[in-house]
């Protein structure tokens, strides 16, 4: 029979790996001119912080409530983007 080890997976690493994922689309979205494409980018990097803060809660080595204000600061900017695509 065989049998597969187990791999530990490495909490930090793969945060850090969202965490670089999150923020080009972050950045992607401030520099997007379309509203409609910005609005889309800043919801995406919501779901991914919520995903990154899965992970601290899973034992991710990183601050928490940190990582909780960036994303409501996303959350703020996604919302007021989403005002402007409402006033057309």
């Amino acid at each position: 029979m065989f049998f597969r080890r187990k791999q530990k997976i490495d909490l930090d690493t793969q945060f850090k790996e969202l965490y670089k994922e999150t923020n080009k689309i972050t950045a992607d979205a401030g520099n997007e001119l379309d509203f409609t494409i910005k609005y889309s980018q800043l919801m995406l990097a919501c779901r991914k912080y919520d995903q990154l803060l899965q992970l601290i809660d899973q034992g991710a080595h990183f601050d928490k409530a940190y990582f909780a204000s960036l994303k409501e600061s996303v959350e703020k900017e996604a919302k007021r983007v989403k005002g402007l695509i409402d006033e057309d």
